[in-house]
């Protein structure tokens, strides 16, 4: 007797949480289908991301384009780890140098994301040299 009357107070909970909830599952929902939120998602600093785009949204250009900058930021991550694995072998001074190559690699892949986010949002077309011109240079010999 006492399950079937906790039971129907937990299902009163539940109908009282889902009408609170439900225009705010809804609006979630809309966003996650528009062009702001997958833009957002090719960008952010995690290492995969510009693959979703490559694989998903290669018709909308304007994220393909983002997609291609922030995988051409994970290529400047990859190329600082690199060069710290050859600062390594120097003797004495070389675990130091590589630990300042890596540290800069991680300040350059962050803050370059981080730009481009920011870009994004504030809608400007604000792209650095170095960055734009590698961007033509892998255009035009993979894409």
């Amino acid at each position: 007797m006492k399950f079937e009357k906790y039971s129907a107070k937990l299902e009163e909970l539940k109908a009282k949480a889902l009408d609170f909830l439900s225009p705010y599952w809804n609006q979630a929902k809309s966003f996650i289908n528009t062009e702001r939120f997958r833009i957002y998602l090719v960008t952010l600093p995690l290492f995969g991301n510009w693959l979703i785009g490559f694989s998903f949204y290669s018709n909308e250009a304007e994220v393909y384009r983002h997609s291609k900058l922030s995988l051409l930021n994970v290529l400047y991550f990859i190329a600082f780890l690199v060069l710290s694995w050859f600062f390594s072998f120097v003797p004495v001074a070389g675990p130091w140098l590589a630990n300042l190559a890596h540290l800069a690699g991680v300040i350059i892949y962050l803050g370059l994301s981080g730009l481009l986010l920011y870009n994004y949002t504030k809608g400007k077309k604000l792209v650095p040299k170095l960055p734009q011109e590698h961007l033509e240079l892998l255009e035009k010999k993979f894409f």
